[in-house]
């Protein structure tokens, strides 16, 4: 992988600002989409049978929810994440749903209060950019992951990527800058959240990009699937 300038976003603090609207622009940017692709991620990951997974960076707790129900409670699960408003909308999601066997962690991707081998499946939903994109932890991200994971267990990363076809790669740098931010900055009031959200969106890495970048931190990609052309991926990986 080529090295990266790095660059500190204050991405707990955009959170905090965005958190009680960030379901709502998410709806309305994908079309409603992100519900379905989640629920695919869901059943990726409970199709390998695990019993035990941790839905990192959790947020607010969609694709938690998602686990919870598809398992029907014979899995036990941890949610895990940096931000306390996104985690307290979380526990208040799966207790809306009655949903059991699910704890809430607060905490640093980069040092996980984990033992080594500790999960079947690792998820993870629109939050694997952060860990990765422009970040001066990336390292320790992926080690920790790898760290957590038993030997052919599985991660599961649904996350934005880069349409593969030039004319689409344009549109969709268009739709990021003209609909997103607006759109997010308006409704959430914080365009900065937004304007950081289209720029790690629009100039994150293609697949053949993240397939390297997990080899080269002890995963084998199994399998991926492009959603709008590849504006959004869903890459099943094993660690080795």
């Amino acid at each position: 992988m080529k090295k990266k300038e790095y660059k500190k976003y204050p991405l707990n603090d955009f959170y905090s600002k965005i958190h009680n609207r960030y379901d709502l622009v998410n709806r309305l940017f994908t079309l409603g989409l992100d519900k379905k692709w989640r629920n695919e991620a869901a059943n990726a990951c409970l199709s390998y049978h695990p019993h035990s997974i941790i839905d990192i960076c959790c947020g607010t707790g969609d694709l938690t929810v998602c686990l919870g129900q598809l398992s029907g409670g014979g899995v036990a699960i941890k949610a895990y994440d940096f931000n306390r408003e996104m985690i307290a909308l979380a526990k208040h999601k799966t207790l809306q749903k009655r949903l059991k066997n699910i704890d809430f962690i607060y905490g640093d991707v980069a040092k996980m209060p984990f033992g080594k081998e500790e999960f079947d499946g690792i998820t993870i939903a629109f939050g694997f950019r952060n860990l990765t994109f422009e970040n001066p932890d990336v390292q320790n991200h992926l080690k920790e992951m790898n760290r957590i994971l038993k030997r052919e267990g599985k991660l599961i990363i649904l996350e934005s990527g880069i349409p593969t076809q030039s004319f689409v790669r344009l549109i969709y740098k268009f739709y990021l800058t003209c609909v997103l931010i607006p759109l997010g900055g308006i409704i959430s009031g914080s365009w900065h959240a937004y304007r950081y959200l289209a720029k790690s969106s629009g100039n994150f890495f293609n697949l053949p990009e993240v397939d390297q970048l997990l080899t080269d931190y002890g995963f084998k990609v199994l399998e991926s699937k492009r959603y709008f052309m590849g504006a959004a991926n869903l890459v099943i990986a094993e660690k080795q």
